[in-house]
């Protein structure tokens, strides 16, 4: 099938960056488990109760599993029982839709629908999600002794949007835990939130939750846009994360301060008022080079990339390159330029694994000096050069 080629091609591109004897993959576990957020009240479809966090996970094991690999749409099976299973699936209606609308609808750089005659839409959807990924069911243990990654999805984004990330962190080594930050409600948009404020508490009960299960290991936080932001607005916090990797939260390029204080007053509060007590990367396409002048007077250990290529919003997500997976069996009209795009996706990759390596106590893979660096950086020298660390 094409995607197993696809997300081959991944894997290889990556360990092509790193030395081979040090570049130890591992077999992928996936298991799911279900958290309560008890400061946040949810009432819909027939709940009233703790907003539920489903939560999915991502980690290595030993023993490489002998079942079938998971396809995209069993990693969203869960048992569940009323009312909470009804809950569930009107999430996953309005996770699809998500999905279509973002990943699927429009070309790279186009306004006007893809025609994928004679399918639809749904049907392109579909024969994506029964594709393999590279992860077996596998009952998720008590505790883990591995760095702990929490990704938190963008707006209108969901939990299984970074797969291949995901995968790419657990064959390396961590475990990778994402859940739903957006509840469905009756008769408004998804993504519309139970309270107009950052919701720190879910972000805080993911953390724990993530700290507990590695009892010391160190814990990460990887935020998209949205996502993004919400670190900002909660990780000044002391013992929440060891390492945050902000990707794009799309105040990067901003300079008017009026209008970054009309739009998102909290983040700007957050990141004038407080100070970070962990390294932090922060990732934007800002179409010049860094330091981000918003950014500029933040207290705490920054560190910035800037793709010197184009690099879309959504490219930061691997659900946003699936579509390139079907190319040959419905029409891709953009697949040279989503190819481009994961080259991108690819980069920043290696980038990150090597920050939270050495977070981690372990070596970094990349060359700290590289001719065809792909980046922009501030300060110049490789994020993992040994007086960043």
């Amino acid at each position: 099938m094409r995607i197993s080629g696809f997300l081959k091609v991944l894997a290889c591109l990556l360990a092509a960056d790193a030395p081979a004897q040090s570049d130890t993959h591992t077999a992928i576990g996936f298991a799911d488990t279900l958290l309560f957020n008890d400061s946040l009240r949810y009432n819909a479809f027939g709940y009233d109760g703790p907003a539920p966090l489903f939560v999915q996970a991502w980690f290595p094991v030993e023993d490489p599993a002998t079942t079938q690999k998971l396809t995209f749409h069993q990693l969203r099976d869960r048992r569940l029982e009323q009312p909470l299973k009804g809950v569930y699936h009107e999430l996953l209606v309005r996770m699809d839709s998500a999905f279509i609308e973002y990943d699927l609808r429009y070309p790279i750089g186009g306004d006007e629908p893809i025609d994928y005659a004679p399918f639809t839409e749904q049907q392109v959807k579909d024969s994506l999600f029964v594709l393999p990924t590279r992860a077996n069911r596998i009952p998720f243990p008590d505790r883990i002794d591995r760095p702990v990654i929490v990704y938190h999805h963008g707006s209108q984004g969901f939990s299984d949007e970074n797969v291949a990330m995901a995968e790419n962190f657990a064959s390396r080594g961590f475990v990778f835990l994402s859940c739903n930050f957006h509840w469905p409600l009756e008769g408004r948009p998804y993504g519309t939130p139970l309270e107009w404020k950052p919701d720190r508490h879910s972000i805080r009960i993911m953390l724990r939750f993530a700290r507990n299960l590695n009892a010391g290991d160190k814990v990460f936080y990887i935020g998209h846009s949205w996502g993004a932001q919400e670190g900002w607005c909660t990780l000044h916090e002391r013992g929440l994360a060891d390492a945050f990797v902000s990707l794009e939260t799309t105040m990067e390029w901003k300079t008017d301060t009026a209008e970054v204080r009309d739009k998102w007053p909290d983040m700007l509060e957050a990141i004038t008022t407080h100070s970070y007590p962990m390294p932090i990367l922060l990732v934007a396409d800002s179409d010049g080079e860094p330091p981000y002048p918003l950014f500029a007077g933040v207290r705490g250990d920054l560190r910035y990339l800037d793709p010197k290529r184009p690099f879309g919003h959504e490219s930061y997500t691997s659900a946003y390159l699936l579509r390139v997976a079907g190319d040959g069996r419905f029409p891709v009209p953009d697949a040279t330029e989503l190819w481009q795009q994961n080259t991108v996706y690819l980069a920043l990759f290696g980038e990150m694994i090597d920050f939270l390596r050495i977070r981690s106590g372990m070596p970094a893979f990349l060359p700290q000096q590289r001719e065809d660096d792909p980046f922009h950086r501030f300060p110049v020298s490789s994020p993992t050069s040994p007086t960043k660390r």
